[in-house]
């Protein structure tokens, strides 16, 4: 092959023209090539001074005042503002900061574009170098200033004006200059928003300056020219001036460089065709040099032109970009080549600033917000990146340095949905779910669903290719020793960037994590197989992957360490780095010690150590599962809640919109209520409803194809069994299952709410094809590991005990609680039982309440009936959508009633099986029953003595929380005593201890609580009448009935205990009827069981209460009439004047006792329950060793043994 003929080919046959022939011919051919590139370079001079645009060394066109290179001035700012390298992209840090550009026009039509990174408050336009801006006006807030803000559709200049279109995050937002008109114009994505101003200040004096004012943490990136500008205007020119000989250069270097690429893939193509070697060895016909050694000389002479332009951004984006395209279009193997040359001639700062304008010009495509349903830009510019990273060098180097700084790799994963009038266009008609069915409405499901199949569809290819990029990016292929693999460099910035993420990007990170699931399932089915995937054990403990930032289930790493290690040598062997490095660091710190006690200097071995090697085929994979399922707890969770809060927000909307047309057919049904203007107001109120409706509707379509639709919700689903199982073969491990991140259990009770709450029922549960058995596993999981002493991470224990409860209130997951085997079940009761006295007794009370509403007496309300007759302003907020999260019972309220019928015979039978545990369990409920209604009686009576005085005082929204929350602890024990008293209605009848103390101490908290809340001068009637804001929930109703009917008729032989109680008071009984002889007190506190039985007219519609049944009012009349038969036949009590003999404590019973050895004497009720608790004398805290009675027999002896407490 000739020099000649390659030469002609890549550059023209004008190229060797000059040629002297006859002494080409009779140098040498070591001359001949050097000859040749002298000739062509000097050809390259010749052709970039042949036609080409003059160069002006400074920016002189008339009406601009400046430098060449336009920036944002940070010497001429108002507040504090972080800007870009290039000082295009701007944040604010201040309430409203406000930077102009560095330079100005005066003359001429000129222009600018902003890009905004987020939509909020800002306001762009122009100002002159006079206008004075503070922290609280900006551009357009002063004379000589005008500015357009698409947050408020305003156009300001000193005061405000309806003007343009809301914008959108993405958005391209044009700002026009006439000076030679004195106009003002603004457009939107290329759409003229209409003549802002005119006659605006021209003149002396008056120079313009590009100018944005932005509102805390809003963002935007501005382009003044050194970029194309992407919606040009005819007649007007950016501020920086098209770099026009630099593209003349571009382009014929271009040129040339793409036929150098495509000789280069011509040999290589023909390798595949012929031998291999004897290609390789071609030589040129007239010299010794190899034709690709000659191609390579070719390439030297054009990129060493080319790097410094394509560091120019215009030339990048609008020469590298389209060049690239096109190679990648005829094939990757031309653009692998091109980056090859390109790494191999280019200088790294040049390839650098080449890719990164390359990074920025696909973001500024992905953030653009369409207002059609495509894709097509965003698809383009993700193929070029994909194409792009299976180079390898190209690919790690992005991974190094630009994918992972600030949000650019999620951004690109990201999917937006049209703007408003987008998705009008595409969802025309707009379904959403209603109760009863709305026929008007349901008319447009299918339309609506088709719609959102035809979302779906546009957006899976997009989608494809996002997890194909990624699964570029995750190769594990191209390492060796001396570099690690794109995998590698993956996991360690990912790792590195999601510990960064805040609240404001957590929206964005959603699609990245679907994205990566896909990507792993797909990775683990071609490296795994069909071996069931989950996370060893032995990770967690051997050191392979790092987890100094993350508690463990058991605690603290470094003490499970001291605390198992004989297990971790057993399991990993004296030599193994864990047990060395331990020891190190153990040996490290005492020598430390000894050398200097107050030495602070250097850092733990073990803290720099790296990760130690797995030994495993698939240790990235698991590397990357377990770093996906961390990412999972601590960024997506929060972004499904506030999706499901939209879908709650409508439900409520459609609630009020429906009650809102009952009102108006039972207002056009009868005529006494007719009225053109409360007709008309109605139906004003529905259509505003309906149209926020259909906003919602609208945007739920897009929720339900992108975040929740059945393949995300299968994706997660997949996620969950495999927490599910690294669980459940870590408990196999014995001790190590205190080794386990307490991440793990974190995103196992996400993803349960998730699929149970968030995207239930949007996309709902039973879609998944084994979510029985799923759901059984983890409820089998809850059981035994409620109270596991190896659970020591206090979070943990708080999480595991949210799980259990969501499990027990959720009808879905209840019956998995109700299917898993016996043994589990018993375990479960048996621990809840076991864990009043301890800190999770509220949360344990609560579930067992659980498992009863819904059987008690009038215990079938969803929320207590009295909240139906208070029309309050403020809203009662529904929390069904998640699981409890305190020891308040609010969220019980807004539950169906569910009851277990399973779990009250376990409970039934453990408390029968063991007396003295039973007694425990009844003393603990009785005390906490006492400290808690104590607790709201006491701040009920400091809410009532505030309200008292004369002067108005304030009182805390927390101090009265704390009340409700009393109250509720309150209700919740009663209900758990009305269940053991109906479950074992012989418990209180066992012995003398339990009558003559337990029986005793109930019917005292009975009658305690009735004089309290029954009374009609008690300060909680009063504070029920002052209508307190967050005491809405505190009422008669809940609390009457949880004490009145079941936990006294249903307890045999307690009638004489009941009556004879000091405090006991029949009208507290009557006062449940609304019986009273004092007709001014009834009217004070119109309360009675009789009207929980009853039609109520509510809102103009009849509804039906029913909340106490004419069988249960029957009970209480007969209960207080067999009292009162009683109570007429028992004898007077004698009244005495001498005190000696009455019980110091209880000032109620006789003294009976003698405690041994100080002598101090009460009556036994009171030691008693005071044995229960302790054992230090009541009086003078001494020990008891012995109880005596007055015979002198001994009741207790503690000298020996702790014996029994009962006699």
């Amino acid at each position: 092959m000739e020099i000649d003929e390659i030469t002609k080919d890549i550059f023209g046959p004008d190229v060797l023209e000059s040629t002297d022939e006859r002494s080409s011919k009779k140098s040498k051919h070591s001359s001949r090539v050097a000859h040749t590139l002298e000739l062509i370079n000097k050809y390259i001079e010749s052709t970039f001074s042949k036609d080409a645009p003059e160069i002006n060394v400074k920016d002189n066109r008339i009406g601009r005042i400046g430098q060449n290179i336009v920036q944002f001035d940070m010497t001429a700012r108002t507040g504090i503002v972080s800007i870009s390298s290039d000082k295009l992209c701007v944040t604010s840090r201040s309430n409203f900061s406000t930077i102009r550009a560095n330079t100005a026009v005066y003359q001429g039509k000129w222009m600018y574009e902003v890009q905004l990174k987020s939509k909020g408050l800002m306001q762009i336009g122009w100002s002159t170098i006079n206008c004075k801006f503070t922290l609280e006006s900006g551009v357009g807030d002063t004379i000589h200033s005008y500015a357009y803000d698409g947050d408020r559709i305003k156009k300001w200049n000193l005061s405000s004006y309806s003007y343009g279109e809301e914008w959108q995050l993405g958005d391209i937002i044009g700002c026009a200059l006439d000076l030679d008109n004195g106009n003002v114009n603004f457009y939107r994505n290329g759409k003229h928003l209409g003549l802002a101003f005119e006659n605006i200040s021209r003149g002396v004096g008056f120079a313009y300056f590009p100018t944005v004012s932005l509102a805390l943490s809003e963002i935007l990136r501005a382009n003044f020219g050194s970029t194309p500008i992407h919606h040009p205007l005819e007649g007007y020119e950016p501020l920086q001036a098209i770099p026009e000989q630099k593209i003349h250069q571009a382009v014929l270097l271009f040129k040339w460089f793409s036929k150098i690429i495509e000789q280069i893939n011509t040999i290589q193509n023909t390798r595949q065709n012929v031998n291999k070697e004897n290609i390789s060895k071609e030589k040129l016909h007239d010299d010794s040099m190899k034709v690709q050694s000659y191609l390579m000389c070719l390439s030297n002479c054009i990129l060493k032109r080319i790097g410094p332009l394509i560091s120019i951004p215009y030339i990048t984006e609008h020469i590298v970009i389209s060049f690239i395209q096109c190679l990648s279009e005829s094939g990757n193997s031309s653009l692998l080549t091109c980056l090859d040359l390109l790494w191999i001639f280019l200088e790294e700062h040049e390839l650098k600033m080449c890719l990164e304008a390359i990074i920025i010009y696909s973001l500024s495509t992905d953030r653009h917000v369409s207002c059609l349903i495509e894709y097509f830009n965003q698809y383009k510019s993700l193929l070029l990146l994909t194409n792009i990273c299976q180079h390898t060098s190209t690919r790690q180097y992005l991974l190094e340095h630009l994918f992972f700084t600030q949000v650019r790799l999620p951004n690109l994963m990201n999917i937006k949905p049209p703007n408003k009038k987008g998705l009008t266009d595409i969802i025309s008609d707009i379904w959403w779910e209603t109760n009863p069915v709305d026929l008007t409405v349901e008319v447009n499901k299918e339309s609506y669903f088709k719609a959102c199949q035809q979302i779906k569809t546009t957006i899976s290819e997009l989608e494809a290719l996002q997890v194909k990029f990624l699964i570029i990016l995750l190769d594990n292929s191209d390492g060796d020793e001396t570099k690690p693999t794109s995998r590698t460099l993956f996991l360690r910035k990912f790792k590195q960037y999601f510990s960064r993420i805040n609240s404001t990007l957590e929206p964005i990170v959603v699609d990245l994590t679907y994205r990566l699931l896909v990507a792993l399932k797909i990775l683990c089915d071609t490296e795994v197989g069909t071996s069931p995937v989950y996370v060893p054990c032995r990770v967690f403990y051997d050191g392979s992957i790092d987890y100094t930032r993350f508690e463990r289930l058991g605690g603290l790493a470094s003490h499970l360490s001291k605390k198992y290690k004989e297990d971790l040598i057993q399991l990993l062997g004296h030599e193994h780095e864990v047990i060395t490095m331990e020891q190190a660091a153990n040996s490290y710190s005492t020598t430390a010690v000894r050398i200097n006690m107050n030495s602070n200097q250097g850092r733990s071995i073990a803290l720099n150590a790296t990760p130690l090697s797995m030994n495993t085929i698939n240790s990235s994979l698991l590397e990357l599962l377990d770093t996906i399922i961390s990412f999972y707890n601590r960024v997506i969770k929060n972004s499904l809640v506030r999706a499901a809060q939209l879908r709650n927000n409508m439900l409520k909307y459609n609630s009020v919109s429906q009650n809102l047309k009952r009102q108006l057919e039972e207002i056009k049904r009868k005529e006494e209520f007719r009225s053109p203007s409360i007709e008309q107001e109605l139906l004003r109120l529905i259509n505003i409803f309906n149209a926020k409706l259909k906003n919602q509707g609208r945007y739920m379509a897009w929720i339900r194809t992108t975040i929740y639709s059945e393949e995300k919700q299968l994706h997660l689903t997949w996620l969950l069994k495999i927490v599910m199982l690294t669980l459940t073969n870590a408990n196999l491990e014995g001790n190590m299952f205190s080794f386990v991140p307490e991440f793990y259990l974190q995103t196992l009770a996400e993803l349960c709410v998730s699929l149970r709450n968030y995207m239930h029922p949007t996309t709902r549960i039973d879609k998944i094809p084994d979510y029985q058995e799923v759901f059984l596993n983890i409820a089998n999981f809850l059981c035994h590991h409620f109270m596991d002493f190896r659970m020591v991470n206090v979070e943990c224990q708080n999480m595991l005990l949210l799980m259990l409860a969501g499990f027990i209130f959720n009808p879905f997951t209840l019956e998995a609680m109700e299917n898993v085997p016996e043994e589990s079940r018993v375990k479960l009761v048996t621990n809840l039982v076991k864990s009043f006295g301890k800190r999770v007794w509220a949360e344990s009370n609560w579930i067992l309440v659980r498992f009863w509403q819904g059987n008690g007496f009038a215990f079938r309300y969803e929320r207590s009936p009295h909240l139906r007759k208070r029309i309050k302003l403020r809203s009662v907020e529904q929390e069904t959508m998640s699981q409890p999260r305190s020891t308040k019972l609010t969220a019980l309220r807004s539950l169906e009633p569910c009851p277990s019928a399973v779990y009250q015979g376990h409970l039934r039978d453990i408390l029968v099986k063991n007396r003295q545990e039973t007694t425990v369990f009844l003393n603990c409920i009785m005390n906490l029953l006492n400290w808690s209604f104590s607790e709201f009686i006491g701040m009920i009576q400091e809410i009532y003595n505030i309200s008292s005085r004369p002067e108005k005082v304030y009182m805390q929204p927390k101090q009265l929380k704390v009340c409700v929350t009393c109250f509720d602890l309150t209700i919740s024990l009663l209900r758990v005593l009305e269940m053991i008293i109906t479950l074992v209605p012989d418990i209180f009848d066992n012995s003398q201890f339990f009558r003559e103390n337990l029986l005793f101490r109930l019917c005292q908290l009975l009658c305690q609580v009735l004089n309290r809340i029954s009374s009609y001068t008690s300060c909680f009637i009063n504070v029920m009448l002052l209508e307190i804001p967050y005491l809405d929930e505190v009422d008669h109703f809940p609390i009457l009935t949880a004490v009145i009917v079941k936990t006294v008729t249903e307890v045999p032989k307690i009638t004489q205990t009941l009556l004879l109680e000091s405090n006991f008071q029949m009208s507290t009984l009557r006062f449940t009827l609304g019986d009273s002889t004092d007709e001014k007190k009834q009217k004070k506190i119109q309360f009675s069981f009789l009207d929980c039985n009853t039609y109520v007219f509510l809102c103009l519609t009849f509804v039906d209460t029913n909340d106490v049944t004419e069988e249960e009012i029957k009970k209480v009349k007969d209960m207080i009439e067999y009292l009162d038969e009683c109570l007429a036949i028992l004898p007077k009590p004698k009244i005495s004047s001498d005190n000696t003999d009455i019980c110091t404590i209880c000032y109620a019973q006789p003294i009976t006792v003698t405690f041994k050895p100080c002598n101090h004497q009460t009556c036994r009720t009171c030691i008693e329950r005071h044995l229960l608790n302790s054992k230090s004398c009541f009086f003078c805290k001494k020990e008891i060793l012995k109880v005596i009675n007055s015979d002198d027999d001994v009741i207790h002896n503690f000298n020996d043994s702790d014996e029994n407490m009962s006699s």
